[in-house]
């Protein structure tokens, strides 16, 4: 399993601590990450940049937002971050989910049918 920078990793340290953090530094020949750490069991870690070996690291899946309303979120972190490339790739892609919603209004309304005696459609 490799990891790159900033992929986000569930880690464990030589303490015994568990992180959930991302991977800002490599050093391929020690074989260690540094991960600044988001969220941990021990509360001190928390905000600061934990060295780990790269064998203890597991690296979570790709989170890719498929609803409106997570996009929103992350176009007001985008904006607030000044991250104008990131903005831009968030704003197409609910305007991609926006056009896909319209369609398939349109398409489920084309062809309405009567309801049933039980009020399903037919």
């Amino acid at each position: 399993m490799k990891v790159e920078i900033s992929d986000w990793v569930l880690a464990k340290t030589k303490n015994g601590e568990l992180i959930h953090g991302f991977v800002e530094d490599l050093d391929d020949q020690q074989g260690m990450a540094t991960v600044y750490t988001v969220k941990s069991d021990n509360v001190e870690s928390v905000g600061k940049p934990v060295v780990v070996r790269e064998r203890w690291l597991r690296k979570l899946p790709d989170y890719s937002p498929h609803d409106s309303e997570a996009i929103r979120s992350l176009i007001d972190i985008a904006l607030s971050t000044r991250d104008e490339h990131w903005f831009q790739e968030l704003t197409s892609k609910m305007a991609s989910i926006a056009i896909n919603d319209m369609e398939q209004t349109l398409h489920s309304n084309r062809y309405p049918s009567a309801p049933s005696r039980l009020g399903f459609p037919v």
